[in-house]
């Protein structure tokens, strides 16, 4: 089983929901036509016990510890159990 920490690798934002652990992985899409856009890949994982005790643990000194998603123009998702 993967750790928590290594799942989230490369995250420019994480935050916690009722039922996910989110890793938020923002991009700027270029367009010299239309808008340039923020996108956001999100991987939404599973919370338990485990992944709980991790989160808290790496996200200790948070003044919000369930942190806050940061606004995209467009998302993608992708879950883990």
């Amino acid at each position: 089983m993967c750790k928590l920490k290594e799942m989230l690798l490369g995250a420019t934002n994480v935050y916690r929901t009722k039922d996910f652990i989110v890793k938020q992985c923002i991009n700027i899409k270029y367009n010299k036509e239309e808008n340039n856009a923020l996108v956001s890949n999100d991987t939404y994982i599973a919370r338990n016990k485990t992944r709980d005790k991790e989160y808290q643990e790496i996200f200790k000194d948070r003044k919000n510890l369930n942190g806050r998603r940061l606004k995209s123009s467009m998302f993608a998702r992708t879950y883990i159990d």
